[in-house]
């Protein structure tokens, strides 16, 4: 025999009372229904859980791709950077005939051999009579007259008398070798405002020469220094953008153009 639940339905306003009669199996499977949409909502809910982390891990991931995609075009840009440098720096090797070499000690072996065996540039206005000195007084006033390339670089702003720019930059590597363009004394070393370490030579011969923005000054005043000396290492101190020799030649109280005096 069946058994069954009434449930009756009173109206608030009305004396009417609805009877609805519901086997015990009816209810068994209403409840059967009601666990298995409480199991399925259960899952629904910790998938969507899931699914809300996944989306909060993939911004993330979104943002570190944005990221890593800059960083490669920061590398891209630098690699290009270093490919310049490398193209200059074969340049440079071709001007020279030879690599650029970091040991300060060797390049000034390399000066000390080769010091006396070149011509002056016409551009000098220097008076021979053959190519070699007959004299040793020739060769002394050769000597100092400044027209070595003061740092192995690339000129990186030159002398403007328009722009106030009284001497030429050469743009070199930090700590590379300075060397004196030729023989003199040592009238001043040391900070000078906007130019950083600067040294200045005074050759004797109405010629001075000043390096500026040095890392290191290896000579004092008063010290003589003998062409092609090294006296200090390329730096950026005082008012430089970056690491550069800032050098100037001045004859008789004139600015000169640097340029104009060096052999390469």
């Amino acid at each position: 025999m069946k058994k069954y639940y009434t449930v009756q339905i009173i109206p608030e306003n009305s004396r009417e009372i609805k009877k609805f009669r519901i086997s015990t199996t009816r209810v068994l499977i209403l409840k059967i229904f009601l666990a298995l949409f409480i199991v399925i909502l259960g899952v629904f809910a910790f998938h969507l859980a899931k699914i809300n982390v996944i989306v909060a891990k993939y911004e993330k991931l979104r943002v570190v791709n944005a990221q890593l995609i800059k960083k490669d075009k920061n590398y891209e840009e630098m690699f290009m950077r270093l490919d310049s440098l490398w193209v200059m720096e074969e340049r440079i090797q071709n001007i020279f005939e030879t690599f650029i070499e970091n040991d300060s000690n060797k390049i000034n072996s390399i000066i000390d051999r080769n010091r006396f065996a070149h011509t002056p540039s016409e551009k000098n206005n220097i008076d021979f009579d053959t190519h070699t000195w007959k004299t040793f007084e020739e060769k002394i006033r050769i000597e100092h007259i400044p027209d070595l390339i003061p740092v192995v670089g690339i000129v990186s702003k030159k002398f403007s008398e328009e722009n106030s720019h009284l001497g030429t930059d050469f743009s070199a590597q930090p700590g590379n070798p300075v060397f004196a363009t030729g023989s003199g004394t040592v009238e001043s070393a040391g900070s000078m405002e906007e130019l950083g370490n600067t040294i200045v030579i005074n050759h004797g011969n109405g010629y001075v020469t000043t390096y500026s923005h040095l890392m290191n000054m290896k000579t004092r005043k008063g010290s003589p220094v003998h062409k092609g000396d090294i006296i200090g290492t390329v730096g950026n101190t005082g008012n430089a953008n970056g690491p550069h020799l800032h050098y100037t030649i001045v004859k008789d109280g004139v600015p000169q153009d640097p340029e104009k005096f060096i052999n390469y």
